[in-house]
């Protein structure tokens, strides 16, 4: 079916003209929206957010999604603030705590396609079993007194650009590798579009699962380190609804909730507009329970918009 012109500039660029008029009608409504401070800030949270998008966002492609990386997040800063409190060097502390994230990561994969448990059962159930032993490992307090030293993942600066922005801006760039030139990339569609057709072409379907997962693992591991790194302390309760703003940035940015189908540059996109909203909305005096409730309406939205298209385009 040939699309409209309208449609066809929505499908390009429509989610730039909205991040463009966001930026446009905040700065106009509200007082030190459009500032250098505020900029920086946004830098600092959409950083999280972008990480965690970009790993969902091959989840998502592949056809499946993960609701256990906000607890992963909680997970891999609370064992890297452990080791480094216990004397374990720094570096190694965060390749240990991002390894946790891997870890996580694999075993969802391992029991999504090897056991065949279904994806939302699994992530469901890592997702309290992560949050769970964060609790435990931490006696349910947060670990204090971390190295200066750590502060570069999440709360310094080089000029004027965050230090999690730079680290969010490499993890990026690597992810577009991935799904641009590599045949993992083009193998997370080609599983996502039809798992069957995917098989019979001879892809190792269960192999390259397990690699997305591991990879939206260490996603949320690096994501652990940088909100441990900004806060300056390994908390077992952070990360609460992350899950849910790395699905929302990838459905806005037009990944398609029955898989198959999405563009990570747009990911980003989606993630500044996330985090442009729910800073609009702190500005504006909105409760938090308040912005848990637009959040969750758009994140509705949106999905019911791709179930429309898709069915049009059948």
């Amino acid at each position: 079916m040939k699309q409209s012109k309208g449609r066809e500039f929505y499908d390009k660029y429509g989610i730039y003209v909205i991040l463009i008029a966001l930026v446009v009608l905040l700065s106009v409504i509200t007082d030190g929206f459009f500032s250098w401070t505020n900029f920086t800030n946004i830098l600092r949270t959409t950083s999280v957010y972008a990480i965690l998008a970009c790993g969902m966002t091959f989840v998502m492609i592949s056809g499946c999604i993960d609701l256990s990386v906000g607890s992963i997040v909680a997970l891999s800063g609370c064992v890297s603030a452990i080791c480094m409190v216990n004397g374990i060097p720094m570096i190694i502390s965060v390749i240990i705590g991002i390894g946790i994230g891997g870890l996580c990561g694999l075993l969802n994969g391992i029991f999504i396609s090897i056991f065949r448990v279904p994806f939302f059962i699994t992530t469901a159930g890592m997702m309290y079993a992560a949050s769970g032993t964060a609790l435990v490992i931490t006696s349910e307090t947060p670990v204090n007194y971390l190295p200066e030293s750590f502060e570069i993942f999440g709360a310094r600066t080089f000029g004027l650009i965050p230090s999690q922005a730079i680290i969010a801006a490499i993890f990026f760039l690597i992810c577009l590798f991935l799904i641009k030139q590599t045949k993992f990339g083009r193998y997370t569609y080609a599983i996502g579009s039809n798992e069957r057709t995917a098989i019979l072409s001879g892809i190792n379907v269960s192999k390259y699962r397990i690699l997305i997962y591991l990879l939206n693992g260490l996603a949320a591991g690096l994501a652990g380190i940088i909100v441990a790194s900004r806060l300056k302390v390994g908390s077992p309760i952070v990360g609460s609804g992350y899950e849910i703003d790395a699905i929302a940035a990838a459905a806005i940015g037009g990944v398609s909730m029955a898989g198959g189908e999405g563009n990570i540059k747009k990911t980003m996109i989606g993630a500044f507009i996330i985090c442009i909203i729910r800073t609009g909305l702190n500005i504006l005096g909105i409760s938090s329970s308040n912005q848990k409730i637009i959040i969750g309406a758009i994140l509705v939205i949106v999905v019911a918009i791709d179930m429309l298209k898709s069915r049009n385009a059948e």
